[in-house]
């Protein structure tokens, strides 16, 4: 196999993509739900609890997570009476991010979770600040609330020590062919892209767009996280639910429903699915850009080269298949021409 094309003037470096590149290949379930976001207080007087609900962020987990914090404690507020403590159910990145705002406005805070971060789904994310793989509302106050989540993300994610959590801005070249979704940059978060004549990519000339926006290093990123957490007084506890009975033994009153696709079952929330996604992890290399063609996706994270992918819904199937795995590497040997 020919590694690299030939280097030509104007056009960046291409990734290597041979077999010995393959790290790994790892599989995880979106989880998404039908209706969008869950952003809502229920009473449970059948276990004594108030449950602030805040899932159904589907590929948008990183995306939104601090978005859907601050309108999380924000509800927490209406709930809490002075000094009460609060409990946070699931340690992926919208339960890390809903406890990090509780504790800055200073209450108390307990993160129950079945895994650690590192081992949720949250690690598997590219991730690109782009809200994809989410409703964005049915009807048109549905669309404006998910856009005032979006803005409040976005401005965190402006105020954050952007070295400490992993947050660099990156190009990222679209081909002409790709679908174009305007409500991705017509929310005043992203700019729109720049039409190219010709891509300055290795492989088959072609015109595209490029556009720029925050990556995320998902590994960093949830370090910084859980290491803000510990700092600023948060505890976490390490244990299994297997029903709604058990959040009833727990000491808060007030929980936040952070369990993602566990709110189908806990919740019972049937509106819940999960979008399968598959990637492939490559040796790291230092590009300084990235692709992005729908699910058809290359991110160069500091700790490998990510290859993806696929959204596969309702596909509980949690375990990488050799044939996706082999397809998602043809394509992108493809795209850049290495034959």
């Amino acid at each position: 196999m020919q590694t690299q094309p030939p280097k030509q003037a104007g056009i960046l470096a291409a990734p290597n993509l041979d077999d010995d590149q393959v790290i790994g290949v790892v599989c995880g379930l979106r989880p998404c739900r039908r209706g969008g976001l869950r952003l809502e207080i229920e009473q449970r007087a059948d276990i004594g609890k108030t449950i602030l609900h805040n899932y159904g962020h589907g590929g948008s987990g990183v995306t939104l997570g601090f978005g859907t914090a601050v309108e999380t404690a924000d509800n927490a507020e209406q709930c809490l009476q002075d000094c009460e403590p609060i409990g946070v159910l699931g340690a992926g990145v919208v339960g890390l991010t809903s406890a990090r705002e509780l504790l800055l406005r200073g209450h108390r805070v307990r993160v129950y979770a079945e895994k650690r971060a590192k081992q949720t789904t949250s690690i598997i994310a590219g991730a690109l600040w782009l809200p994809i793989g989410v409703e964005f509302g049915r009807s048109v106050s549905e669309t404006e609330h998910f856009k005032r989540v979006l803005h409040a993300s976005h401005s965190v994610f402006q105020q954050i020590d952007r070295e400490r959590y992993g947050v660099e801005q990156m190009p990222i070249y679209e081909p002409a062919y790709a679908l174009e979704e305007h409500r991705l940059f017509g929310n005043g978060t992203i700019a729109p892209g720049e039409r190219l004549d010709l891509l300055p990519l290795a492989g088959p000339p072609r015109s595209g767009r490029v556009f720029r926006t925050d990556f995320i290093h998902t590994d960093q990123f949830l370090d910084a996280l859980v290491d803000e957490i510990h700092e600023l007084g948060g505890e976490f506890v390490y244990r299994v639910f297997e029903g709604i009975d058990d959040l009833g033994t727990l000491d808060e009153r007030v929980l936040v429903n952070a369990l993602a696709l566990g709110s189908r079952e806990i919740f019972g929330d049937d509106r819940v699915f999960p979008a399968r996604g598959v990637l492939v992890h490559l040796k790291p290399q230092d590009l300084g850009y990235g692709v992005h063609d729908g699910f058809r996706y290359m991110f160069p994270r500091r700790s490998c080269l990510i290859l993806g992918g696929c959204f596969l819904e309702d596909d509980w199937n949690d375990q990488p298949e050799d044939a996706i795995v082999d397809e998602i590497l043809a394509h992108h040997r493809r795209f850049f021409g290495l034959g």
